[in-house]
């Protein structure tokens, strides 16, 4: 089959076999001959090198082999359900989402709220399997869990946590917010290992304890400092209070010799919350047999056809309330429990890192293409890729991802919009915040973002791509960038541009570069560093020779300049091939071309010279820019797209912006001959507003000439 169809097609239909018996794996019972099948097929599917060309069959091998790959990942975790059995210790996490899981056999993830047609987690319990109350969730919310527990679960200690919340189980105390709970970012290994949140150590913890909750707090210090659980209730504006009076009273008269506690609770100022507990099953069976029927009772004498989405979750939260009243009571007659009280950690972010896929592309050869930029930076990312698309080939399509941290939700609809006038791209943004937790990224100039990094990433972001485009933001595209893409990089690890300044600073007087490139960058031809702003990624030499832990290591080294790009160079060194110099045209920053870039080597300045009469990408490398100073070098290059893109009036406003900062109060500008006569009317107008030799004045001609494109 690979000698007649080739390697695109063999691998494709090999991964299809792999995908559809991973499949039945997944959703058959007895799985085990599906799942040595679809290994069978995952080992010669592997076996096949197939080259990335970019055309039609490539990119639907890429589709199959994804979803073959996602599928295979979800078989991993359905195996973690078999050793759920053998637990005596189980920890159910409630949850209604995809979310990331600790890698644990005792906290055993649930999926509730499941309605016909819901797509059924194979990694989670599901609590309409065996006896249940599911269809109760809207009101029972975190209690289908404990009911589907009590009535189909064996184990000597039950547990209950939420999909955001659990139990802090190491012997350190973390500081909490005003609610009692400590807030942290990420379900991750970190995390498991700050929170004790490991098998191991969980089974000790709880092993020497008969009821575990999170710890009872003082009303009068936390929650708004309502004082007690009945100010607490009155004072939340979506839960109605004769709710709880009627709640109390089906308490009193079902059980009589709790209401001493419920008085004592809700006239107090100390109560633990969230629903979490963990207990000995003794202990959980006989609160499930007081509990529920208290909650039937309130359940089945309630009208909830006007209630709100949140005060449908009354019978939740009056559980809350019920399990600090049946533990007080057990404290009171003496039940001589163990009880320990643990921090609650909440993670704000527990939805799994978000994967990109493919692309469902067959009529183009696809070219992928990536930027890196922040929410302040979007006017200008949107005129970089303004002008890419204005030069593309129509005979390709062009899958651009933005690599971000906090770019506003509206701005990627904007942009989304903006960039639907063109049907051969698709324009995608992905959140690397969770790729970049853990390490202390900075650089050492101002006019370097910590974005810059985010080239690292792409390797791992971008798993089905063997090959990409970088490109900076702060650039103009003149050219086809698919001409760029398609340049065979022979094997090398990337391609790119030599760094013209860098170059020059080599041969600077007694200057310092070469022995920075030397000593610290250890290169040993510091005339071949290249310029990192635009770049060719062979992303599959990349991930054989590098991990992202050690690029982003390797990044956080404060002794380096140009902390990213000489990373790059230092460890790419001689796995380098170098691109026409037209490719990245570093404009005249400063009138370094004229007082720096004659002092690099001959050949390379004529190179580079020759370059700025027909650049194919113009790079505004350095401190000025044309949002900045409309003077600058090919800024009028760049007005001519800006003008066209939807946040121009935002890059003339930071004209303005920097006209203004620049302009030292009390500095008298040189008088030029008017452009409006004396007796002009206009001029009664614009004077009083304007003052000659003003600010104001000066920033408002700076954005005539920007409109104007005179620079």
């Amino acid at each position: 089959m690979f000698e007649t169809f080739g390697p695109a097609i063999t691998a494709r239909e090999i991964w299809r076999f792999t995908r559809d018996n991973a499949w039945a794996a997944i959703t058959s019972k007895d799985n085990n001959d599906s799942l040595n099948r679809a290994n069978m097929w995952k080992r010669l599917a592997d076996a096949i090198d197939v080259p990335v060309t970019g055309n039609i069959e490539n990119n639907r091998y890429l589709t199959v082999r994804h979803r073959a790959e996602e599928l295979l990942a979800d078989l991993d975790t359905v195996r973690n359900r078999q050793k759920y059995a053998n637990q005596r210790i189980r920890i159910f996490v409630t949850t209604h989402k995809n979310v990331s899981t600790f890698n644990s056999a005792i906290m055993q993830p649930v999926q509730v709220g499941l309605h016909n047609g819901s797509y059924r987690f194979p990694w989670a319990f599901h609590d309409d399997e065996g006896e249940n109350i599911s269809n109760r969730n809207p009101r029972y919310c975190e209690l289908t869990t404990q009911y589907w527990a009590w009535k189909n679960i064996d184990a000597d200690y039950y547990g209950f946590c939420h999909y955001r919340r659990y139990f802090d189980f190491s012997e350190t105390v973390h500081e909490e917010n005003a609610f009692g709970e400590i807030m942290d970012d990420y379900i991750s290994v970190k995390t498991a290992k700050e929170y004790g949140l490991d098998d191991d150590n969980i089974a000790r913890v709880v092993r020497q304890y008969d009821v575990i909750t999170t710890p009872f707090g003082d009303l009068d210090e936390i929650i708004n400092k309502y004082g007690s659980p009945r100010a607490l209730w009155e004072a939340a504006p979506l839960l109605h209070d004769d709710d709880l009076k009627r709640c109390y009273q089906i308490l009193c008269n079902m059980y009589p010799d709790y209401k001493k506690d419920a008085q004592d609770f809700f006239n107090g100022n100390k109560a633990c919350f969230c629903n979490m507990f963990i207990m000995k099953k003794e202990i959980f069976f006989d609160y499930c047999e007081w509990m529920f029927p208290i909650l039937e009772e309130f359940d089945k004498n309630t009208d909830y056809s006007t209630y709100s989405k949140e005060a449908l979750r009354t019978p939740g939260h009056l559980s809350e309330r019920l399990l600090n009243i049946y533990l007080m009571h057990h404290k009171r007659i003496g039940s001589n429990w163990k009880f320990k009280e643990l921090q609650c950690v909440h993670f704000t972010n527990p939805e799994p890192a978000e994967q990109l896929k493919p692309l469902d592309v067959t009529d183009k050869p696809i070219i992928p293409v990536v930027f890196a930029a922040d929410d302040n930076y979007v006017p200008q990312l949107t005129t970089t890729v303004y002008s890419a698309m204005k030069n593309a080939d129509p005979r390709y399509f062009y899958d651009i991802t933005v690599l971000q941290r906090n770019i506003a939700w509206d701005k990627q609809e904007r942009l989304r919009g903006f960039f639907k006038q063109f049907p051969n791209m698709n324009l995608r943004f992905t959140n690397v915040d969770r790729e970049l937790a853990g390490y202390e990224l900075s650089t050492n100039n101002a006019h370097i973002s910590v974005e810059t990094y985010y080239r690292f990433l792409i390797q791992k972001l971008l798993p089905f791509y063997d090959k990409v485009l970088y490109l900076d933001s702060d650039i103009i595209i003149n050219g086809d960038i698919a001409k760029l893409y398609n340049i065979d990089l022979q094997g090398k690890m990337l391609g790119a541009i030599r760094d013209i300044d860098f170059l020059a600073n080599l041969n600077v007087k007694h200057g310092k570069r070469m022995g920075y490139a030397q000593t610290v960058l250890k290169m040993k031809n510091p005339y071949d560093y290249f310029q990192a702003g635009v770049l060719v990624l062979n992303t599959k030499a990349m991930r054989e020779h590098y991990t992202i832990k050690q690029w982003l290591t390797y990044a956080s080294n404060p002794d380096f300049i140009y902390n990213d790009q000489d990373v790059l160079n230092a460890h790419c060194e001689g796995n380098v091939l170098y691109l026409p110099w037209e490719w990245n045209v570093v404009h005249d920053c400063g009138g370094r071309v004229g007082n720096l870039f004659v002092q690099a080597p001959n050949d390379i300045y004529d190179a580079y010279m020759k370059s700025r009469n027909d650049p194919q990408i113009v790079h505004y490398a350095g401190f000025q820019k044309p949002w900045t100073d409309p003077d600058c070098d090919f800024a009028s290059m760049y007005w001519k797209y800006a003008r066209e893109t939807p946040f121009y009036e935002r890059l003339l406003k930071r004209v303005v912006k920097a006209n203004e900062s620049e302009i030292p109060a009390g500095v008298l500008r040189p008088k030029h001959e008017r452009a409006v006569g004396e007796d002009n009317p206009i001029r009664k107008i614009v004077d009083p507003l304007m003052p000659i030799g003003s600010r104001r004045r000066d920033a408002v001609k700076a954005i005539g000439r920007a409109v104007r494109g005179r620079h």
